[in-house]
Order: structure tokens, then C-alpha cells, then sequence
């Protein structure tokens, strides 16, 4: 009977162990990485968003302001309006204006191009 050769085991458990580490660090960076990328990218997404907001402010803020004068005003001419004695009743007092004669129309003078 032929001898057979006994395999004996290298010990290359160490190795696989250094080969299996690596690719866990390279994975674990991998991640870490792309986990940064991430916040970053929501950082800049959340800063635009910010000054996006405060120029449509900069830009509502005059027109409110605009709107809210304009109805004072509406709001102020039709008290107004309401206290002042009514010319088109019948019986009302005829206004100093409506007694006078009306103002006679000049024409508009027209300018000439050069």
C-alpha cells in the first residue's frame, strides 16, 4: 500500500484574518464616508432653503406693507366720504363748487421733436 501524504495545514489563519479587516475597515470607511457626504449635502440643501426663505420675506414684507396702506387709505376715504353731505339727495345743500361756473378747458400744448 501506497503511503498517502498527510496534508498539514498552513497556518495562514492569520492572513485571511488581516485580508477579512481590511475590507471591514475599507467597508466601515466606505460608509462613514458616504454618511458625510450625506449631512453635508443636507446642510447646503437646509442653507439654501434658509436664504430662499428670507428673500421671499424681503419681498412679502414691503408688499403687506403696501396692501395695509392701501386699505387705510380705502378704509379712510369711505369714512370720509360717509360724514360729507351727500350732493346727488334731493334737499341737500348745494356745494360751493356747484355754483360756480365751470373753468374753461385750455388746450394742451403739444411739443415739437427736434
Amino acid at each position: 500500500m501506497a503511503k498517502r501524504m498527510r496534508r498539514t495545514r498552513k497556518d495562514d489563519s492569520a492572513e485571511r484574518q488581516s485580508t477579512t479587516g481590511a475590507l471591514t475597515a475599507q467597508a466601515r470607511d466606505v460608509s462613514v464616508s458616504a454618511v458625510k457626504v450625506a449631512t453635508a449635502t443636507a446642510r447646503a440643501a437646509l442653507a439654501g432653503m434658509q436664504e430662499l426663505g428670507r428673500v421671499a420675506a424681503g419681498m412679502a414684507a414691503p408688499a403687506a406693507r403696501r396692501a395695509v396702506k392701501t386699505a387705510g387709505e380705502v378704509t379712510k376715504a369711505t369714512v370720509e366720504s360717509a360724514r360729507a353731505p351727500r350732493a346727488l339727495t334731493p334737499g341737500a345743500a348745494p356745494t360751493r363748487r356747484s355754483t360756480r361756473s365751470p373753468r374753461p378747458k385750455r388746450k394742451a400744448r403739444t411739443r415739437r421733436a427736434a
